[in-house]
């Protein structure tokens, strides 16, 4: 059991810490993403992006949830709420711990963010951050200024290095974790996944790059019933500044993998068009490899139905 106490908190210092926010980003984003929509420049700066347009009229609400496994241990569930106009967003995200996970670390997570659409694509207003877990609660909220800088308030405070990088314009003009993903909504299915987005946490900046793999057909497990064909992505953490010494040096000697992401699409209720969202993501660390699978999705109250993946893209 000593062995697993290890395996398990050290899954949740660094993966609640750093790669719940990003994932719920990416499932909110891609489950958004709609076809026709015009599409910003492949790699995106986030102070400058290039002219994107919001979609026309509104987009339903739509609900996520997901189920993350280990080791044959269910550790987590995760569900992320949205709603997309032409002129606002708002996301939320709320996780929690399950089975061995919960008895030993007790995590409870939650993000959301508020920013308005233009022309120029999205610009955050608000984000926050919350956890609550036997290693105490961590507590974040950030807001932007006209000018592009963030006024951040943190429990516990800011670790000099985080400081630092918040006092040295790294990120200024840059957008939240969950901000980050409308750069995927903004653009056609077709070329959904081949993001590079510049984002600030509150904490650390950095970039998160998205690489499109290609096509794949999944097979139904024990503990996923999806199964169809899909499209293969990757999404890489790429530190900026704001991480620690001993962070980068143990990611010198032990770099993490990519985040890997198999988009499924799905038709949208009372329309044509279709809707591209992850079914499956896997993690892994040197504690181990977890598996994430989406279990439920709805738009506007009604549940989704896969649809036919364009092998053509």
């Amino acid at each position: 059991m000593a062995d697993d106490r290890t395996w398990i908190s050290g899954i949740n210092r660094t993966w609640s810490a750093r790669l719940t926010a990003p994932l719920a980003a990416v499932a909110l984003g891609a489950a958004l993403a709609a076809p026709g929509i015009a599409a910003p420049a492949m790699e995106i700066e986030t102070g400058s992006p290039s002219a994107v347009s919001p979609p026309a009229g509104s987009v339903q609400p739509i609900t996520l949830k997901y189920e993350f496994y280990a080791a044959g241990l269910h550790l987590a569930t995760l569900e992320t709420n949205a709603t997309l106009t032409e002129e606002a967003y708002e996301i939320s995200t709320v996780g929690q711990s399950s089975g061995i996970a919960d008895s030993i670390v007790r995590a409870r997570f939650e993000s959301s963010a508020k920013g308005v659409l233009s022309g120029t694509g999205p610009t955050p207003q608000s984000f926050r951050n919350f956890s609550d877990t036997r290693f105490g609660v961590r507590n974040l909220e950030m807001t932007r200024e006209a000018d592009g800088t963030f006024d951040v308030t943190a429990e516990p405070e800011l670790e000099p290095t985080q400081a630092a990088a918040l006092r040295s314009g790294l990120a200024d003009g840059t957008v939240d974790p969950l901000t980050a993903t409308l750069y995927s909504v903004l653009r056609p299915a077709d070329t959904a996944c081949m993001e590079k987005v510049k984002v600030f946490d509150g904490r650390r900046v950095f970039a998160l790059a998205f690489s499109r793999l290609g096509n794949e057909t999944l097979k139904a497990s024990e503990i996923s019933t999806f199964e169809g064909d899909v499209i293969k992505c990757t999404l890489k953490y790429l530190p900026l500044a704001g991480q620690s010494r001993e962070w980068k040096l143990e990611q010198a000697r032990n770099p993490t993998p990519p985040v890997e992401l198999w988009m499924a699409e799905f038709a949208r209720p009372d329309s044509d068009s279709d809707v591209v969202i992850p079914v499956r993501m896997r993690l892994q660390s040197e504690w181990g490899t977890a598996l994430a699978h989406l279990t439920s999705v709805t738009m506007g109250g009604k549940a989704m139905v896969q649809a036919r993946l364009e092998t053509s893209r």
